[in-house]
């Protein structure tokens, strides 16, 4: 469904050399049904190229910095955490909470947060371990506290039901490539509301220009030299800058109609038995699970020592696509996995010793 929506765009792009993409385009589609999936509304949300990106714009409009402090946990994505810290290089607060028994203490939590902290940013389910976050319980330590809540939810959305409302979560965004079954070069930033006053503009880009009056054509009243315009307020207009990716938000628009149809919290269930079953059945190969059985997580984490030169061939060979480290794996199952298929990774990881 998805992969055909996005030949049918290449299509119209190699026939219809007329087709004008900024104004005939599926982003409001796709921005419609993402709102609608984390239970938010359209014009809460901006399309950005990524999710990094869209935690960079927000540390930016946040103005992070000296005085205005960041908290947060070994589990978040790596890239995250160097942009806090190269922040910290510069004067800004930083605590970075370490796990404690593979999961993060939230009464450490609610200490870090002291008067200056301004955020405290998560990954709600963490690509390491797959250790899920309460988000409901980190934004009431945090609004307690004073502080505003950023959550990377690129391995939830998509993956079982999230509602912006009742986590109460300030910002968070998701690429469209992992769970959304979309591809790359798409993500979806979501901001309250209520939250919009008391961020800055940092970049801007044609869509936050919602007037503009030309004064250079003799056809054109006067004016200034380098025109007039207006401004819009809602999240697209702050955080909106470059032209996306058309083609990416096509798919998008697919993908997630089909998750859609067939349901969030049936394809939760499917996946939850193919990954007890991994669960149930690695252990006694040798394999030390660092996800906890019965996670909301929609994948499973192992580890082994030397495990990537084990059992890569044998998977390439078999067809098996997992996430590899040389010690790790991470095996995501989802809606096009059956049992078979779980069977069949865990003969070919048990052939390979």
């Amino acid at each position: 469904m998805a992969a055909n929506a996005g030949w049918r765009h290449l299509d119209t792009r190699r026939t219809d050399s007329w087709h004008d993409y900024p104004a005939n385009n599926d982003r409001d589609a796709a921005v419609s049904e993402f709102a609608s999936l984390i239970g938010a509304d359209p014009q809460e949300v901006a399309v950005v190229p990524s999710t990094n990106e869209g935690e960079n714009l927000i540390a930016d409009a946040l103005n992070l910095g000296p005085g205005a402090g960041v908290v947060t946990d070994s589990f978040h994505y790596s890239a995250s955490l160097a942009m806090y810290g190269e922040r910290h290089k510069l004067g800004m607060p930083l605590s970075v909470i370490a796990p404690t028994g593979g999961t993060i203490d939230y009464d450490a939590l609610e200490t870090a947060i002291v008067p200056g902290t301004r955020l405290v940013a998560i990954t709600l389910v963490s690509s390491v371990t797959g250790h899920t976050h309460d988000l409901r319980r980190v934004c009431e330590i945090a609004h307690a506290r004073g502080a505003l809540v950023f959550a990377d939810i690129i391995q939830a959305a998509g993956a079982f039901p999230i509602d912006v409302r009742s986590s109460g979560v300030d910002f968070c965004c998701a690429g469209a490539y992992k769970w959304l079954m979309g591809d790359f070069g798409t993500a979806f930033l979501y901001v309250r509301a209520d939250r919009l006053a008391g961020l800055r503009r940092v970049q801007l880009g044609w869509r936050g220009v919602k007037k503009f009056q030309m004064h250079a054509l003799p056809s054109q009243p006067p004016g200034p030299a380098g025109g007039e315009w207006a401004l819009g307020t809602d999240t697209a207009s702050l955080f909106e800058v470059s032209t996306p990716a058309w083609g990416s938000l096509t798919i998008a628009v697919a993908a997630m109609k089909y998750i859609k149809s067939i349901g969030l919290d049936r394809l939760a269930k499917h996946r939850a038995g193919l990954l007890d079953r991994l669960q149930e059945a690695l252990p006694d190969l040798g394999y030390a699970a660092l996800t906890p059985r019965g996670a909301a997580s929609p994948f499973v984490v192992f580890e082994r020592p030397g495990l990537r030169e084990r059992v890569q061939a044998k998977l390439a060979e078999a067809q098996i696509a997992v996430t590899l480290q040389p010690d790790k794996i991470r095996i995501a199952p989802s809606v096009h996995n059956g049992r078979d298929d779980i069977e069949q990774l865990i003969d070919v990881l048990s052939k390979a010793g």
